[in-house]
Protein backbone atom coordinates (compact mmCIF):
# COMPACT_ATOMS: atom_id res chain seq x y z
CA UNK A 1 0.00 0.00 0.00
CA UNK A 2 1.30 2.95 -1.37
CA UNK A 3 0.08 6.16 0.72
CA UNK A 4 0.46 8.59 -1.63
CA UNK A 5 -1.50 7.56 -3.88
CA UNK A 6 -4.60 6.74 -1.46
CA UNK A 7 -7.58 9.30 -1.70
CA UNK A 8 -9.11 11.30 0.54
CA UNK A 9 -11.80 8.68 1.80
CA UNK A 10 -8.91 5.84 1.92
CA UNK A 11 -7.61 7.83 4.05
CA UNK A 12 -9.64 8.54 6.35
CA UNK A 13 -10.73 4.69 6.35
CA UNK A 14 -7.22 3.68 7.30
CA UNK A 15 -6.70 7.08 9.78
CA UNK A 16 -10.27 5.55 11.23
CA UNK A 17 -8.54 1.79 11.37
CA UNK A 18 -5.24 2.68 12.81
CA UNK A 19 -6.60 4.64 15.51
CA UNK A 20 -9.13 1.84 16.47
CA UNK A 21 -6.56 -0.56 16.37
CA UNK A 22 -4.49 1.84 19.19
CA UNK A 23 -7.62 2.03 21.00
CA UNK A 24 -8.16 -1.52 21.26
CA UNK A 25 -4.78 -2.63 21.86
CA UNK A 26 -4.27 -0.59 24.80
CA UNK A 27 -7.83 -1.46 26.51
CA UNK A 28 -8.52 -4.87 25.82
CA UNK A 29 -4.71 -6.34 25.91
CA UNK A 30 -5.38 -10.29 24.18
CA UNK A 31 -9.13 -9.98 23.44
CA UNK A 32 -8.47 -6.79 20.55
CA UNK A 33 -7.35 -9.22 18.12
CA UNK A 34 -11.16 -10.80 18.01
CA UNK A 35 -13.42 -7.45 18.15
CA UNK A 36 -10.93 -6.18 15.71
CA UNK A 37 -11.79 -8.83 13.54
CA UNK A 38 -15.55 -8.84 14.32
CA UNK A 39 -15.53 -4.92 13.87
CA UNK A 40 -13.98 -5.09 10.70
CA UNK A 41 -15.67 -8.26 8.80
CA UNK A 42 -18.83 -8.52 11.17
CA UNK A 43 -17.58 -11.78 11.95
CA UNK A 44 -18.68 -13.09 15.66
CA UNK A 45 -16.25 -15.30 17.77
CA UNK A 46 -17.42 -18.41 18.93
CA UNK A 47 -15.80 -20.67 21.87
CA UNK A 48 -17.21 -23.75 22.97
CA UNK A 49 -15.03 -24.97 26.21
CA UNK A 50 -15.57 -28.45 27.88
CA UNK A 51 -14.17 -31.21 30.14
CA UNK A 52 -12.17 -33.28 28.65
CA UNK A 53 -13.64 -36.69 29.50
CA UNK A 54 -16.36 -34.88 27.30
CA UNK A 55 -16.06 -35.83 23.54
CA UNK A 56 -15.71 -33.20 20.65
CA UNK A 57 -18.47 -34.00 19.26
CA UNK A 58 -20.67 -34.36 22.09
CA UNK A 59 -20.07 -30.86 23.05
CA UNK A 60 -20.39 -29.42 19.68
CA UNK A 61 -24.07 -30.75 19.24
CA UNK A 62 -24.96 -29.46 22.86
CA UNK A 63 -23.49 -26.24 22.39
CA UNK A 64 -24.89 -25.61 19.11
CA UNK A 65 -28.55 -26.39 20.85
CA UNK A 66 -27.62 -23.79 23.05
CA UNK A 67 -26.51 -20.80 20.06
CA UNK A 68 -30.05 -22.03 18.26
CA UNK A 69 -31.87 -21.10 21.99
CA UNK A 70 -30.22 -18.41 23.21
CA UNK A 71 -28.00 -16.30 20.48
CA UNK A 72 -30.45 -17.58 17.39
CA UNK A 73 -27.42 -18.27 15.66
CA UNK A 74 -25.89 -21.77 13.94
CA UNK A 75 -22.36 -21.56 13.51
CA UNK A 76 -20.98 -23.71 11.24
CA UNK A 77 -18.08 -26.75 12.68
CA UNK A 78 -15.05 -24.75 11.70
CA UNK A 79 -16.68 -21.44 12.74
CA UNK A 80 -16.40 -22.84 16.27
CA UNK A 81 -12.86 -22.92 18.43
CA UNK A 82 -13.74 -26.16 20.71
CA UNK A 83 -11.21 -25.77 23.92
CA UNK A 84 -11.28 -28.85 26.42
CA UNK A 85 -10.52 -27.22 30.29
CA UNK A 86 -10.58 -29.13 33.45
CA UNK A 87 -11.17 -25.94 35.66
CA UNK A 88 -14.84 -26.34 34.71
CA UNK A 89 -15.51 -29.31 36.42
CA UNK A 90 -17.90 -31.02 33.97
CA UNK A 91 -20.20 -30.15 31.50
CA UNK A 92 -19.37 -27.02 28.72
CA UNK A 93 -19.13 -23.30 28.48
CA UNK A 94 -20.82 -21.50 25.40
CA UNK A 95 -19.00 -18.23 24.56
CA UNK A 96 -20.28 -16.32 21.63
CA UNK A 97 -18.22 -12.45 21.25
CA UNK A 98 -18.67 -11.35 25.04
CA UNK A 99 -21.74 -12.95 26.54
CA UNK A 100 -21.08 -17.21 27.85
CA UNK A 101 -23.92 -19.45 28.96
CA UNK A 102 -22.11 -21.06 31.81
CA UNK A 103 -23.39 -25.12 32.12
CA UNK A 104 -20.33 -26.12 34.10
CA UNK A 105 -20.13 -27.19 37.63
CA UNK A 106 -18.03 -24.50 38.56
CA UNK A 107 -20.79 -21.71 38.45
CA UNK A 108 -22.97 -24.08 40.87
CA UNK A 109 -19.52 -24.72 43.37
CA UNK A 110 -18.67 -20.89 43.69
CA UNK A 111 -22.14 -20.27 44.68
CA UNK A 112 -22.01 -22.95 47.45
CA UNK A 113 -18.73 -21.33 48.71
CA UNK A 114 -20.15 -18.19 49.07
Amino acid sequence: MNLKNLDLVESKTLLKNLRLYRDLTKKLGNRWRRIFDKLQNNKSFFLIEYYPSISEDFAYAKAIEIYKKVFDCNPTREEVILSPKELILWWIKVYKDDNVVDLSFSKIEKKLKK
